[in-house]
C-alpha cells in the first residue's frame, strides 16, 4: 500500500500512481550543479593548492586551505544524497478527484490539487529525460502566483506550476489519463 492511499476520500478511485524513475530522477536534479562543483575543485586543486604546497607553508594553513576543498565537495555529492533521500519519499496519484504527489528528502511535501483548479497540463522532456526516456508532467493551476516570465502564457491572470510529476516513464500516456479525468470533472459540473 502506498503511504499517500490513507490520504484517500472514501468516495476517491485511483486512476494512476507511481513514482519517478530513479536514475533521472536523481541525474536530472543535480549535474549542473555537480560539474560545477568538479571544475571549482580542479580548479582549486591546482591554482591555490599546487602552489601553496609546493611553496613550503606551514601544515595548519595547508589544512586550512582544504577546508575550502569541502564546498566543491559538497557541491559535487550534495545534489545526489540529497535526491536519494528524495527519491525515496516522492510518489504521485492520480484520482478522479485530485493530483496528490509527495516528496522531500528530510520533511515530506505533500500536495493535493482537485482536477477542476486545473487549467492545463504539459509535459517537459529535458536533457537528462531523454536520455533515459522520461518526462516530467506539469499541471498549471489558476489563482496562484507564477514567478517567472509570463510570455506566452497569455498575459491576464496569474498562474502557478503545481503539482509536477517529474521523471516519469510514459509521461505522454499519464498526460492524457489527467487530461480525461479533468475533462470528465469538469463536464460533470456543468
Amino acid at each position: 500500500m502506498s503511504k499517500l492511499e490513507k490520504h484517500l476520500r472514501s468516495n476517491e478511485h485511483i486512476l494512476w500512481q507511481g513514482k519517478p524513475k530513479f536514475a533521472p530522477f536523481l541525474f536530472g536534479r543535480g549535474l549542473v550543479v555537480s560539474l560545477f562543483g568538479l571544475v571549482f575543485l580542479v580548479f582549486f586543486l591546482f591554482s591555490f593548492l599546487q602552489p601553496i604546497l609546493l611553496s613550503g607553508v606551514p601544515l595548519e594553513f595547508v589544512l586550512f586551505l582544504l577546508l575550502f576543498s569541502l564546498v566543491p565537495l559538497l557541491m559535487i555529492f550534495g545534489p545526489f544524497v540529497w535526491g536519494f533521500f528524495a527519491f525515496r519519499n516522492t510518489e504521485y496519484i492520480i484520482t478522479d478527484q485530485r493530483v496528490i504527489s509527495q516528496s522531500g528528502a528530510i520533511g515530506l511535501d505533500t500536495r493535493f490539487v482537485n482536477l477542476e483548479k486545473i487549467q492545463e497540463v504539459y509535459v517537459n522532456v529535458g536533457v537528462v529525460d531523454r536520455l533515459f526516456g522520461t518526462g516530467s508532467i506539469f499541471a498549471v493551476t489558476a489563482g496562484q502566483t507564477f514567478m517567472g516570465m509570463r510570455q506566452g502564457w497569455g498575459g491576464g491572470g496569474s498562474m502557478a506550476f503545481r503539482p509536477s510529476l517529474s521523471s516519469l516513464e510514459r509521461p505522454y500516456e499519464v498526460q492524457k489519463l489527467l487530461q480525461e479525468a479533468i475533462q470528465k470533472v469538469k463536464k460533470s459540473d456543468i
